[in-house]
């Protein structure tokens, strides 16, 4: 998969520019502050509908101005597909080849991009939440019965909270919504932990081959009950929602379930959140969110990948690296202020609201 023009109006600070991209390594370069990350933000929406930096739709449209667009032309092997998104205070809108869609579902079958951005590096000991939405943003592209599922336990915890809060508490109807929400969590918490599973395999690989820090990581998915069987899950998270009840109540909330559960990174028998050194924590970051590319079996979907800012706290040695394995990719953009010429790369001058190529490739 990969872009080949980019068009942007009213998007941040660009008020019309149009791109044309190539395979493989695109370097976007430019001093900062001249919008070098606004770009590969437009990208990243292209995939999801959002933003990877804001919430506010404000924040995206060009001051002054009453909306925004991005639109981009996508070849996926030999199919071509136009991607447009209007982008207004009010809302957005989504089509594929002209037809506008509904479901987030529809744009993730059509655009798949994964990000690396310099906060990440804290990703090991962030919020558990950050960690949860990783693993299903990557799982709801590669199932959409994932999707469908998490869709299913997030209305259901609702609809459970919301009986918590009545004043009369319907116990029965509690217990109905509660059974159905652990039939839905058995599917997300298996398929995650699947995933965790083939996640250690790959980011070890690559770990190998972009660090020279001799890191061997593992993965640990913590779940709100332990379990073998199906049978065992049932019924241990059916006891655990009952011996949480009273404090679910005193809350007016689910104290337990999936919407709390976490995964932990471990480097030989210490918690690399806690332990590890930054370059550590960076080398594991970057090659986590590398990882879920090799996961898409068919070569053609496999996703554009954004790396913003990647290369600026890393040594010679250890950019050498990256560049070399970042030629696996179908297409990948980099950020950066400089770069040696001698890489195989495309490179990309961002000044004064503008975008030009400066070349074909490095060599």
């Amino acid at each position: 998969m990969i872009i080949e023009t980019l068009t942007l109006k009213q998007f941040r600070n660009y008020e019309n520019v149009q791109v044309q991209f190539t395979p493989g390594i695109n370097m976007i370069l430019g001093l900062n502050g001249a919008g070098k990350t606004n770009l590969v933000e437009a990208i990243y929406y292209l995939s999801f509908a959002r933003s990877f930096r804001t919430w506010e739709a404000r924040d995206l449209i060009s001051q002054d101005k009453d909306g925004a667009l991005i639109e981009a032309n996508i070849l996926q092997g030999d199919q071509k597909k136009n991607i447009k998104i209007i982008i207004t205070e009010k809302g957005q809108k989504v089509m594929i080849n002209r037809q506008e869609i509904t479901r987030l579902s529809e744009l993730l079958n059509a655009v798949n991009v994964i990000v690396f951005e310099p906060k990440d590096v804290n990703f090991f000991q962030s919020l558990p939440r950050l960690r949860r939405n990783f693993l299903n943003m990557q799982l709801s592209k590669l199932s959409r019965k994932y999707l469908e599922s998490c869709s299913a336990c997030t209305k259901l915890t609702k609809d459970r909270n919301a009986i918590l809060k009545e004043l009369n508490v319907n116990f029965d109807l509690l217990n109905v919504v509660t059974n159905q929400l652990i039939e839905y969590s058995y599917d997300i918490v298996t398929k995650r932990q699947e995933f965790i599973k083939n996640l250690e395999q790959l980011v070890n690989r690559i770990l190998k081959e972009i660090s020279n820090l001799q890191l061997e990581i593992s993965f640990k998915y913590e779940s709100f009950v332990e379990f073998e069987t199906k049978e065992d899950y049932l019924a241990n998270a059916q006891k655990k929602f009952k011996d949480s009840l009273e404090e679910d109540l005193k809350r007016k909330s689910s104290t337990v379930g999936i919407h709390h559960e976490d995964f932990s990174t471990w480097l030989d028998n210490a918690k690399l959140g806690t332990y590890g050194s930054q370059g550590q924590k960076r080398m594991c970051a970057i090659a986590l969110k590398l990882a879920p590319y090799f996961l898409q079996q068919e070569k053609e979907k496999r996703p554009i990948v954004v790396l913003d800012d990647v290369l600026s706290e890393l040594d010679d040695e250890h950019k050498d690296r990256l560049m070399k394995f970042l030629e696996k990719f179908n297409q990948v953009f980099i950020t950066g202020t400089n770069i040696k010429e001698n890489y195989n790369i495309t490179i990309y001058d961002v000044e004064n609201h503008k975008v030009s190529r400066r070349n074909t490739h490095g060599f």
